[in-house]
């Protein structure tokens, strides 16, 4: 059994691990996000009939699913990036 050492550019790896730590705080953004959404419809109970979509909680989702998603794109530029084009 053998193994293969693969080598990156160190600005790929720091690509990759800033990529990583954004979509870390979009996750963590939508777990607050959540929690708090949680609580106002559970523990205060303050449901309207029509709750808007863009009530402050569900922005806070929305938005740190947008900062995953960013996250992800920025990473997946980073390995091509890092890869060079692919051959015809």
């Amino acid at each position: 059994m053998t193994t293969t050492n693969l080598t990156a550019p160190w600005r790929a790896v720091a690509r990759w691990r800033m990529a990583m730590a954004v979509m870390g705080l979009g996750l963590g953004t939508t777990t607050v996000g959540l929690g708090w959404d949680y609580y106002v419809h559970e523990v205060v109970r303050e449901v309207t009939e029509v709750e808007s979509m863009f009530a402050a909680p569900h922005l806070l989702i929305f938005a740190g699913f947008a900062i995953t998603g960013l996250g992800f794109l920025w990473a997946l530029a980073g390995v091509r990036l890092a890869h060079g084009p692919r051959p015809a």
